[in-house]
């Protein structure tokens, strides 16, 4: 089979039974339950470190507080029992918690899994059934970030703490839900292996997965991840080198992965497939000039000029702007 033969399709069909608007319609109900049930998770454990933390001060205030009463060794010996009763208590609860937790999450993700299992019309080995799962995984795990961004209205220092450990456990969860997409999409792959759209958004999910373990520090398990997202989009572009949507997955693809070179290698192929969109012409330009390839950018520049585009001016605004 030579390159330029595509016997890929760049879509799923749909089958007879599956009915995807009744599916999204549905989700936002198991997302915002979700999420309640997450918030329930993380903030259990906030309202637990910040009981103890109080708990500690306020003993820590009474006993220097009454020192020079405390003039009997057995009163001291008590008030001093107290403390480490306490310090004690929250280091075995603390390790009770932190093994907990995980299983919750993971449970969490299940019953989410399992509710869109409920109303996904389309059986276990058909199309559509395990992209449509991985998909809906793929957007919690996104909408997870919006959830961090407004999980704290209290005290700035109690804020912090809760921001902090709040952060760590949206992370966590993140990961449980792009790893299960990850999973779900291979499903996929198994039973359409010749669908290019499971590859792009299998690739989408690597690169999503790769910004988690990232943010984790967890650099080999990125980097894994990071050369699995360019293995797919390696698929894409081999199967389907004149395809104008395979090159704009590649390229956001690449761009979400910081590798702006073939971010620009991909748009001027689309710009080829695309000769007459003066968008893409103007994405290519603001490119150029983020690379330090000023050249090229003011040529493009100029045909933007000629052709009347209103963003040519935006472009050229880009000058000089490295990143």
């Amino acid at each position: 089979m030579s390159r330029g033969e595509n016997p890929m399709a760049t879509h799923l069909e749909k089958t007879e039974s599956f009915d995807d608007a009744f599916f999204q319609q549905n989700l936002p109900q198991y997302y915002r339950s979700f999420l309640l049930g997450f918030r329930k998770v993380a903030r259990s454990f906030i309202a637990f470190n910040l009981i103890y933390i109080l708990l500690f001060v306020g003993e820590l205030f009474l006993f220097f507080f009454f020192l020079p009463a405390l003039t009997k060794s057995a009163m001291a010996a008590f008030a001093l029992g107290a403390l480490f009763l306490t310090c004690f208590s929250y280091v075995i609860l603390l390790f009770y918690y932190q093994a907990k937790k995980p299983e919750q999450l993971i449970q969490l993700r299940d019953r989410f899994l399992t509710s869109c299992k409920q109303i996904l019309m389309v059986p276990e080995g058909e199309a559509e059934h395990h992209l449509s799962l991985a998909d809906a995984l793929s957007k919690l795990a996104a909408y997870l970030q919006d959830a961090e961004l407004t999980f704290c209205k209290m005290p700035k220092i109690i804020a912090r703490f809760s921001s902090y450990s709040f952060s760590a456990d949206v992370v966590k969860m993140k990961l449980l839900l792009l790893q299960q997409a990850v999973d779900e999409h291979l499903k996929q792959v198994r039973i359409t292996p010749t669908h290019l759209e499971v590859h792009a958004s299998l690739a989408g999910t690597y690169v999503a997965l790769s910004t988690v373990y990232r943010q984790m520090a967890l650099e080999e398990k990125y980097r894994v991840s990071a050369r699995l997202a360019i293995e797919e989009f390696s698929i894409l572009s081999y199967y389907a080198p004149n395809d104008p949507w395979v090159h704009e997955q590649l390229a956001l693809g690449y761009h979400d992965l910081g590798m702006p070179e073939e971010e620009t290698r991909e748009v001027e192929t689309l710009l080829k497939l695309r000769s007459q969109d003066k968008d893409v012409l103007y994405r290519l330009g603001t490119l150029y000039f983020r690379q330090g390839m000023n050249a090229k950018g003011l040529q493009v520049y100029e045909e933007l000029k000629r052709g009347n585009f209103k963003k040519a001016e935006d472009l050229i605004a880009s000058y000089g702007n490295f990143s």
